[in-house]
């Protein structure tokens, strides 16, 4: 049989248009499905965009009830992690009491608090658990009785219930850096948690000022008598912790070393009071300004009755060196050595600095001068000056 080479052409050329629109078909079919892929991920994430918009505008809301305006655009800018975190933390804290808003306000130390959350950090991460569960016990037992007082006049309107929160809150996360700071293991720590404790003061004391050019009353927002105590009792330990004269008990107790050591005690309140009243100095509160004024009254006060009982012991021993049958009580020879009387040429109140400058004297001194009247006057050296 001979062969057809016209045939073979026209069934090869048959085949070619075959393979030609069946891979058109296959080309096309795959663009199609290309397309429909495209189309399908367009809508998916049209629709995951719709659900994070709807998502976003939830968390937002939530945050709104909670934070200002400000706060929630920049824990939103955090992501929706931080978002959630901020809720929760946010109605953690309104459930004790106190104010998210004020805490993600308050300035940050190095160590977390509960007080004043960190967005960045919202789980706490840098607090030690044993050390964060004893400074909240502390803070929930200092505060726990700051109840607010109303008082309403024809002239001031009582706070309003977040603005008693925001003072709780305030007023716990000083307590909590008092603590600390008196705690502090470094003097850097110390150093820091001193910076960070004013700034929360300054933001605290702004935030009653701008309540009361609003007309509202903050007589109810002052701080509560635990808390004033806490703060007295934190700078008179530091005062003296600072200078090597106070003593912690195996259950960590400060004592004070005063025993041998009066006249600088004397001192070191003195200074304890004036750390108070510098930083305490502009408070409204008038029940605290009371306390600290207190604490140079009580100083005071046992300037007056040490210098005295010096003055007495003297007399006591002049008395019976000229009684030959008198016994002098060791105590009393004791207390009256440290009576320095006025020299024959005399002794000024200058004089008294000048010679304690020069060594003169001890701690526990109590020297004799005469002032500008010529009325016999008593000063107490202590290694932190002269206590007149």
């Amino acid at each position: 049989m001979a062969f057809n080479f016209g045939a073979f052409l026209g069934g090869a050329s048959d085949n070619l248009v075959d393979m030609i629109k069946t891979k058109e078909a296959q080309l096309y079919k795959e663009d199609q499905d290309e397309k429909e892929t495209k189309r399908r991920a367009r809508v998916a994430a049209a629709n995951q965009r719709r659900a994070d918009e709807k998502e976003a505008k939830s968390l937002a809301e939530g945050l709104s009830l909670f934070y200002s305006a400000d706060q929630v655009q920049d824990i939103m800018s955090k992501g929706k992690t931080a978002g959630k975190y901020a809720i929760s933390y946010a109605e953690n804290m309104a459930n004790k009491g106190y104010d998210a808003s004020a805490g993600y306000a308050m300035p940050k130390t190095s160590i977390q608090s509960e007080f004043a959350f960190d967005v960045d950090d919202p789980r706490g991460s840098q607090i030690d658990p044993q050390m964060a569960e004893i400074e909240t016990g502390r803070v929930q037992e200092m505060t726990e009785e700051a109840e607010a007082q109303p008082f309403v006049s024809r002239f001031t309107q009582p706070p309003k219930d977040k603005e008693k929160t925001k003072a709780k809150t305030f007023e716990a996360r000083l307590v909590e850096l008092d603590f600390q700071r008196t705690n502090a293991p470094t003097e850097a720590q110390r150093a820091e948690f001193d910076t960070t404790y004013s700034e929360t003061l300054s933001a605290y004391q702004k935030f009653k000022a701008d309540l009361d050019g609003k007309g509202t009353d903050t007589e109810g927002l002052d701080f509560s008598k635990q808390s004033r105590d806490s703060f007295v009792d934190n700078e008179i330990q530091r005062t003296f912790e600072l200078e090597g004269l106070a003593e912690k008990d195996l259950t960590g107790k400060i004592k004070l070393v005063q025993t041998g050591n009066e006249a600088n005690s004397f001192a070191l309140r003195y200074r304890a009071y004036g750390n108070l009243n510098s930083q305490y100095g502009d408070s409204t509160d008038k029940t605290f300004q009371t306390m600290i004024a207190n604490v140079k009254g009580g100083t005071d006060a046992s300037v007056n009755a040490y210098r005295q009982s010096v003055y007495r012991a003297h007399l006591g021993t002049e008395r019976a060196a000229s009684d030959n049958d008198a016994q002098i009580d060791p105590g009393t020879a004791k207390a009256a050595s440290k009576y320095k009387t006025i020299p024959t040429d005399g002794r000024t109140k200058d004089q008294v600095q000048e010679q304690a400058s020069q060594g003169m004297f001890k701690q526990n001194d109590v020297v004799a001068y005469t002032d500008d009247q010529g009325n016999i006057r008593l000063a107490v050296v202590s290694d932190y000056g002269v206590l007149f």
